[in-house]
């Protein structure tokens, strides 16, 4: 069966399954990066895949909307938080098929600068470039409708994770601040408070790791009361533990409920609207054809 190249929808299927087998290659070759015989074959291939997406961005840039088109929706998203414009569902579309086609485009020139490795001085430069083809995969998100709808549920809870990290941070930031100064900047086998940064990685492994070694040995610091520093490490667990994350799991999840039953309103208004213009549509048949037998 031949597939027709025009049909951006087949072009769009075809891809999937490239980018599937690209991934499955560039896990081979790292599985066996140590035998340099089959590094002439993988070059092939690789410039065989870039040729390929090479093709598929001139096909996908030709076929879009002119850059102008781009101006014009950022234009309407950012009005649509002054609620000067609805029409924002068509707008967030093409801004992510933009955003694709940008992504793919940086992917396919660093794919090409990374075959100029004899004309480069910096070899850890083309490691780089070549290392960013592992990212294609991501693409998949726009191209499986199963997946599109995944990911648009994931993008629509991102305000709440950022400021969730927002939290986190000024959490980690005051504890590690407070640490500092209570254990007179002083450098532990299991934590580090002489600079702020290691204080800050310090507390970020407390609360992901386990706070034992360091409640151990920070009780034998005799500058500070015993009291003081169950106070100090229990407080900070609570709170960047116990209470955030379980407050972050309860709004993540009325958000996504409040998305959902958003979406089925919104559909249902659609399917309702055009009803309704169906309805009209038969009613004016319907006046025509009594217009005409009155008239015979």
């Amino acid at each position: 069966m031949r597939i027709k190249f025009n049909n951006l929808e087949s072009l769009q299927r075809v891809s999937s399954f490239v980018i599937l087998f690209n991934a499955f290659v560039i896990g081979i070759e790292t599985a066996i990066k140590y035998n340099s015989s089959f590094k002439f074959y993988f070059d092939i291939i690789d410039a065989l895949f870039v040729l390929f997406f090479t093709y598929e961005i001139s096909i996908r840039l030709f076929f879009s909307s002119p850059l102008k088109t781009l101006f014009r929706d950022l234009k309407v998203f950012f009005q649509f938080f002054r609620k000067e414009n609805k029409k924002i569902a068509e707008t967030i579309d093409s801004l992510e098929t933009w955003f694709w086609i940008t992504f793919d485009l940086i992917l396919v020139v660093a794919s090409w600068i990374a075959f100029a490795e004899h004309f480069i001085k910096h070899p850890e430069i083309i490691l780089i470039l070549r290392m960013l083809r592992v990212f294609r995969i991501f693409r998949l998100f726009s191209g499986l409708n199963y997946i599109k709808r995944i990911e648009r549920k994931i993008a629509a809870v991102i305000p709440t994770i950022a400021i969730f990290l927002i939290l986190i941070f000024l959490l980690v930031y005051t504890y590690a601040i407070l640490g500092m100064n209570l254990y007179g900047f002083q450098k532990f086998d299991s934590i580090n408070y002489s600079t702020l940064y290691e204080a800050m990685m310090g507390m970020f492994q407390i609360m992901t790791n386990g706070w034992a070694d360091v409640h151990k040995e920070l009780r034998l610091y005799t500058s500070v009361h015993e009291i003081v520093t169950d106070f100090y490490l229990v407080s900070f667990f609570i709170f960047s533990v116990m209470i955030t994350l379980n407050v972050f799991l309860a709004v993540m999840t009325t958000s996504i409920q409040e998305k959902l039953s958003s979406q089925k309103v919104n559909e249902n208004k659609e399917v309702e609207k055009k009803m309704d213009d169906l309805q009209l549509q038969i009613e004016k048949l319907l006046n025509t054809l009594n217009k005409d037998k009155i008239s015979k």
